[in-house]
């Protein structure tokens, strides 16, 4: 079912302006770490105290988890954390585009080779992301790969002010494009990428900005909608799909790269099912990865529908 608008992560107001991205911007580059993290203690104090509903999600989703894994126990002012790790995050994606962070900054866990893959020159692939973590970390992941080619397809009109932040920062390597409309053009453009050896991008954990083409999967015990576009553009372009996790655990990042599904073997008659499967196949890791690090889910928007229903 389509959430109504005002509902869809989509709706929210971009809540950081021009002014405050550029300061952003400029802190990162030129403020030191111990003056750089009382600022971003301050700007998450102003958004915890001024975002009700978000916080309102962020106890959902905390109390969710912890129904789910009994085992896990969270830190004091748990709530507040969240937010402080999102804030850490967003200047964290300004320093890897100004190469404050690089590839041989990260712990790479690779065990199934991905890395391989990138440098093989094959045919091209997708990763899967998410909104858990912070996977544009992967502009590292670009530098390290001499010839390596990288696609991100995003809602970017939902996001302006911070897309522009970010190319002013130096992010000019990694192709973003627009897919709110995925119509036959854009598929055959896709299709041109892949065959050309180069690679796709896709979050797999935020309906689409109209609502259609969901499925439900079981996330932390409850039923939430998912999008089937990852999925359902991997089988048209007949390609591999690799998860793609990038947590900062103990002030590192970890790149957590795991082959997925092969969607070239997929029949159309069998796609809905094999879709699905793929989809919480896909939840269940990032509840695998909730777990591991739980401040760091950053859908703050009502992610199993709830308030929508």
């Amino acid at each position: 079912m389509k959430p109504p608008h005002s509902q869809h992560w989509a709706a929210q107001q971009e809540r950081g302006n021009r002014l405050f991205l550029a300061l952003t911007t400029l802190m990162v580059r030129y403020l030191p770490a111990w003056l750089l993290n009382p600022c971003i203690g301050l700007v998450v104090c102003y958004f915890y105290a001024t975002a009700p509903r978000m916080r309102r999600h962020v106890r959902r989703y905390q109390t969710r988890l912890l129904a789910a894994f009994p085992q896990l126990a969270l830190p004091r002012m748990a709530h507040f954390r969240q937010f402080t790790a999102f804030g850490v995050a967003i200047c964290d994606r300004f320093a890897v585009w100004q190469r404050k962070i690089r590839y041989a900054d990260l712990v790479v866990e690779d065990p199934d080779g991905v890395s391989d893959m990138v440098d093989s020159g094959g045919r091209g692939q997708i990763f899967a992301c998410s909104h858990l973590g912070n996977t544009e970390i992967c502009r590292a992941l670009v530098d390290h790969h001499q010839g390596f080619k990288l696609n991100v397809l995003v809602h970017s009109q939902h996001a302006q002010a911070f897309n522009e932040a970010l190319e002013k920062a130096g992010a000019d390597r990694i192709q973003m494009i627009q897919v709110t409309n995925l119509d036959s053009a854009l598929m055959m453009e896709l299709n041109r990428r892949i065959d050309a050896g180069e690679w796709l991008a896709i979050a797999a954990d935020r309906v689409p900005v109209r609502g259609e083409k969901t499925v439900a999967v079981r996330f932390l015990g409850h039923a939430a909608p998912v999008p089937q576009g990852a999925w359902l553009l991997a089988a048209l372009l007949k390609t591999q799909v690799n998860t793609l996790f990038c947590m900062k655990e103990n002030g590192r990042y970890h790149l957590k790269l795991r082959r997925f599904a092969d969607t070239a073997g997929w029949s159309r008659g069998n796609r809905q099912a094999q879709v699905a499967a793929a989809a919480q196949q896909f939840a269940d890791a990032m509840a695998q990865e909730c777990a591991k690090n739980p401040l760091q889910w950053f859908n703050f928007y009502d992610f199993w529908g709830d308030e929508a229903a």
